[in-house]
């Protein structure tokens, strides 16, 4: 065989030798059990909050829906634009829990779109008393549905018995009503979700007192994650707590130019001076962070770069 030939049968023989490699390796990466994994994706959803959890076994929980417009129906419906295009896109036909941190508008608005749309296996609110018609037709719809209904305080947990518990750590049991929008605020359901060696602090709008009483009831307040309260106002997020949370990343949800001016240039310096590592819906679209209890890993949206 003359010598060109004969290198030209081996280039071949190499080249296929290399691709049943790159095959093979393929197949065994494709086929390799992969550890199970907890999400939470932090949705755009303008100047309010909603959170998707996908446990490990397959189980979700929506915390809180954002928006849902005016009490005559008129306006920005997150449930509708937003939650519901995106749990279909999951496959979700069962929302194992939904959690309503507190009445107000930007946290419970789009609920009512939530429930005609999906199953729902049990809400959790924080029972604050409220006169807006919007949270006053969402208890009626739950009524109405059967949907079991549990008012929660500090000392409830959820285990969904897949390595993943979930721990209210507020607001703590009161008699009295709460008076004025910061006190409701401060009764906002507060989740640590936990899976193996990392979690999340879901904070929905606590402010200060509420997280003063927690450093003080609560013995562990350790998060990787921190959902940041009252998206970024100056009220909440102090100096103290961010030191009992140690959080790596921190998510503010929080709409384009708002008229309030979240998040305030105070929160977002006490988080910088900290060292954490800053992620906003407002520039970074919906945020999905994924943790297989060891390491986490963070997509966005839109290609920004946190602060």
């Amino acid at each position: 065989m003359p010598i060109r030939e004969f290198l030209q049968t081996r280039r071949e023989i190499a080249l296929l030798s290399l691709a049943s490699i790159v095959a093979v390796g393929i197949w065994i990466w494709a086929l390799w059990p992969r550890a199970p994994v907890l999400s939470v994706t932090f949705l755009s959803v303008g100047q309010g909050d909603a959170a998707v959890i996908r446990t490990p076994g397959g189980h979700t929980a929506l915390v809180d829906c954002g928006p849902g417009g005016s009490e005559n129906g008129a306006g920005f419906d997150a449930g509708s634009k937003v939650i519901v295009p995106h749990l279909r896109r999951l496959g979700v036909s069962l929302i194992d829990v939904l959690v309503l941190t507190h009445p107000h508008e930007d946290h419970i608005g789009g609920a009512a779109s939530v429930m005609d749309n999906f199953e729902i296996g049990r809400v959790l609110d924080s029972g604050v008393a409220h006169t807006s018609g919007i949270y006053r037709k969402l208890l009626e719809r739950i009524h109405d549905r059967s949907i079991p209904y549990h008012r929660v305080w500090r000392g409830f947990t959820i285990d969904f018995r897949d390595g993943v518990k979930v721990e209210v750590l507020n607001p703590p049991r009161r008699n009295r009503a709460p008076k004025g929008d910061s006190e409701i605020n401060d009764c906002s359901i507060v989740l640590r979700v936990a899976y193996r060696g990392v979690s999340f602090l879901l904070t929905g709008d606590a402010e200060r007192d509420a997280e003063n009483d927690m450093m003080s009831a609560c013995p562990d307040l350790s998060s990787d994650v921190l959902k940041v309260a009252h998206h970024g106002g100056a009220t909440a997020t102090t100096t103290e707590w961010i030191a009992a949370a140690r959080p790596r990343l921190a998510v503010i949800s929080v709409g384009w130019k708002n008229p309030f001016g979240h998040p305030s240039d105070e929160t977002l310096k006490r988080l910088k001076d900290a060292g954490v590592e800053i992620y906003r819906t407002d520039r970074c679209g919906g945020i999905t962070i994924t943790t297989d209890g060891r390491r986490i890993s963070t997509s966005t949206a839109r290609a920004v770069l946190p602060e």
